[in-house]
């Protein structure tokens, strides 16, 4: 990642505190091997779905701590269909999606169980042009990266469901993100930004607007 770029900065020295491990039970170590690990913040626990298609929930709470063991959240299987990629958690339910681009809600009938999956309203995601290297939720967009690291945003109309409205993508940011330089080891959402973290254990930044 080019630091000429005006949307680009360096986490300075200072800013990252040292890694500690989070108080509480294993995650995603229990009999059947996961598929998918997602954060679900607005309930506040770590989903991990299987490679049975079920959803097992690991509370967090406010002082950073895993509390009590993992629990079921009841419906159908998510995840898998034959060419489901990535699976999201909203503040309506789950959203799988799958290589031909489509996504797909599993909305929330409680706290602790999903509905049937419905297909949303929306353009096909990360498979028009360049194909995409990175898609992930960044607050009300699905943002991809490509891999020649343009950074495209799909902007969402209403709720996170079956009726939900995903637009057409446009360019989001003028920098290329996660090429050139140190390789990028992981890339991942934080509020409006888009962090990437590289091989050489840098942390860098890019802001989406």
């Amino acid at each position: 990642v080019s630091t000429q770029s005006t949307g680009v900065h360096p986490l300075q020295q200072g800013s990252i505190g040292g890694a500690f491990q989070l108080p509480g039970p294993a995650v995603a170590i229990h009999g059947v091997p996961p598929k998918f690990v997602c954060l679900d913040k607005h309930n506040s626990r770590i989903l991990v779905i299987n490679a049975n298609g079920e959803v097992w929930a690991h509370d967090l709470d406010f002082n950073q701590r895993i509390t009590g063991n993992a629990y079921r959240i009841q419906g159908p299987a998510v995840g898998l269909a034959p060419h489901d990629v990535d699976v999201y958690a909203t503040k309506h339910g789950l959203v799988a999606r799958n290589i031909p681009g489509e996504l797909w809600c599993h909305p929330y009938t409680n706290r602790n169980a999903v509905g049937g999956a419905s297909k949303m309203n929306s353009p096909a995601i990360s498979v028009h042009g360049t194909p995409g290297r990175y898609v992930f939720k960044l607050h009300k967009k699905v943002v991809v990266i490509n891999v020649a690291g343009e950074v495209w945003a799909h902007p969402r109309n209403g709720a996170w469901s079956a009726g939900g409205n995903i637009a057409g993508a446009y360019r989001a940011i003028p920098d290329l993100v996660a090429v050139g330089g140190v390789p990028a080891k992981a890339v991942i959402p934080w509020k409006n930004h888009i962090l990437v973290i590289n091989q050489a254990g840098e942390v860098w930044v890019h802001t989406v607007h």
